[in-house]
């Protein structure tokens, strides 16, 4: 894996990064500011607010195979920290009060530890496609550019985590990923957007948001990853995997 690549990218990623106008005049209904300041400052405490680095029980088992793998994750963790910085600076402005724990952060970190690092990375990578889901309802719809432009900076970079995670996945499987593992990434699809809804849902429809948009955004999200994640393959020139059934044919003859 280029693995120089995404380090170059992260480094000139620091680089016209324009700050929103957090002291821009900020009006918003109560009841609208109310629940978008909690729900900021949960997503606050998960991206990036707590470990903001790879917690699998063997993580040093990826993180430290090379020098440059290495580098890699702790500017792509780097980054992720970033994230908190200006969702804190998002909580400040909407008048929200920071959390330090809850059910769901708690539970998003024990899952991590608990199955290894490969598994991690692939929620990971899931939270990453349904945060852009996130954003990009609460860009649409918050009314307040500063909001808005946090949002777009994000995505900028979520945009290109997933991208960084295509490619090592590309580089993992070369022949792709069979249907069990595309049909494992769908399910923690589903479940993760029905977790966000559950825990963002109204201040996301205060907003104006609707489930059928977030949805909409998480399940194309996956599509695309998984029709990127083949062109890579396709494009590398290797043939693809065999049929489940075939490959249980072939071992049992």
């Amino acid at each position: 894996m280029n693995y120089q690549h995404w380090i170059q990218h992260f480094h000139a990623n620091r680089l016209d990064r324009p700050e929103p106008d957090w002291e821009a005049p900020f009006t918003m209904p109560e009841e609208k500011r109310r629940l978008l300041a909690l729900s900021l400052a949960e997503y606050q405490l998960g991206d990036g607010g707590g470990e903001c680095c790879l917690v699998a029980v063997d993580a040093e088992s990826y993180r430290g195979s090379t020098e440059d793998a290495r580098q890699v994750v702790d500017l792509w963790f780097a980054e992720e920290h970033e994230h908190s910085r200006l969702l804190g600076r998002a909580v400040e402005r909407v008048g929200g009060t920071f959390v330090t724990t809850t059910f769901g952060f708690e539970l998003f970190y024990a899952i991590r530890r608990r199955l290894g690092v490969q598994f991690e990375m692939l929620v990971l990578l899931v939270v990453e496609i349904a945060s852009t889901g996130y954003y990009r309802v609460i860009r649409r719809h918050v009314g307040d550019q500063p909001l808005a432009d946090m949002c777009k900076l994000i995505l900028r970079d979520e945009a290109r985590h997933i991208d960084f995670h295509r490619d090592r996945l590309a580089f993992r499987y070369p022949r792709g990923v069979g249907w069990v593992w595309k049909w494992q990434m769908h399910l923690l699809a589903e479940a993760c957007g029905w977790f966000l809804w559950h825990g963002h849902g109204r201040a996301l429809g205060a907003l104006g948001g609707t489930r059928p948009e977030l949805f909409g955004h998480i399940r194309s999200g996956v599509v695309n990853f998984l029709a990127e994640l083949e062109q890579c393959r396709a494009k590398a020139g290797r043939p693809a995997r065999e049929p489940h059934a075939k490959q249980w044919l072939q071992a049992t003859s």
